[in-house]
């Protein structure tokens, strides 16, 4: 639905989900102001790019001597891969976004604000799509710093056995990083929208994300790795790896995978969101 402006000379059609003399850029920067005014998206994203570097740090530091990047490491670390210790820490940091994604969300149905931007916007799909777009850029440029520093450092912790950004798969292994945790942030605000509850949303993406790929290892071998591989945290990892396994997705096919979940989730949530009242 538009509405109309008669002129002299044509009519104007301006579409109902434009704010007033904002446009697209308008609704950016308001999104923009929405998430940057609250001091938990920069308290989150700082503790996360934190502990990303610590983390890659502890691991790459300690690969030799069986501490928590040796044989005391976190499951699922390639312990011979340099690029894969530095970057550890990507999976803790994925997490903490993904919960800045649901609270970015939830919040404002918490406090009711959200009753205000849809009274602006009543189409109300553009302002998923307004907030995605910023948490993404807000994100990955962050994250993505977050990576390369920890690349940087780890691999100055394990002197001549660390490798160099231009090695095979070390640039897209950092690039990656950044890109996942981005996208479970994504992943978390899709399931803000949907299910409009902090503790729901949490909950479920930690399930969907962590829990799940462990309790897939108790499927059969025979099949429940092929299960375990299409989850969305699962196979947007692949991003992460220089070298995937047989029983995981070429990197960016990965990538992909996790992409489709994100764009049924944020259609499924638009859906939800024109249904109910807010």
């Amino acid at each position: 639905m538009s509405t109309g402006t008669l002129g002299p000379d044509r009519a104007r059609v301006t579409p109902a989900w434009r704010p007033a003399g904002g446009g697209v850029r308008g609704l950016l920067a308001g999104q923009w102001v929405a998430v940057r005014s609250l001091r938990t998206t920069w308290w989150v994203l700082g503790g996360a790019s934190a502990a990303m570097v610590l983390l890659g740090l502890l691991f790459t530091s300690t690969a030799e001597s069986g501490g928590p990047g040796g044989r005391g490491g976190p499951p699922g670390l390639d312990l011979a891969d340099p690029v894969a210790l530095s970057l550890g820490g990507h999976n803790l940091a994925a997490l903490v976004v993904g919960v800045l994604g649901v609270l970015l969300v939830t919040g404002e149905y918490t406090s009711g604000a959200v009753r205000v931007t849809f009274a602006a916007v009543p189409q109300r799909w553009p302002v998923l799509l307004a907030r995605a777009v910023v948490l993404a850029a807000v994100g990955l440029a962050t994250t993505a710093l977050a990576a390369l520093a920890a690349f940087l450092v780890g691999q100055a912790s394990l002197g001549d056995a660390g490798v160099s950004l231009t090695d095979d798969g070390a640039a897209r292994a950092v690039l990656g990083a950044g890109l996942y945790v981005t996208g479970i942030g994504l992943l978390g605000s899709a399931l803000g929208w949907l299910l409009r509850s902090t503790g729901g949303a949490i909950g479920t993406l930690f399930g969907i994300v962590f829990l799940l790929p462990v309790l897939g290892n108790l499927l059969p071998s025979s099949w429940g790795p092929d299960v375990v591989r299409w989850l969305p945290g699962q196979a947007g990892s692949s991003i992460v790896q220089r070298v995937t396994g047989p029983d995981e997705f070429a990197p960016w096919t990965g990538l992909a995978v996790l992409c489709g979940y994100l764009v049924v989730l944020f259609a499924a949530a638009v859906v939800t969101v024109r249904r109910r009242d807010a």
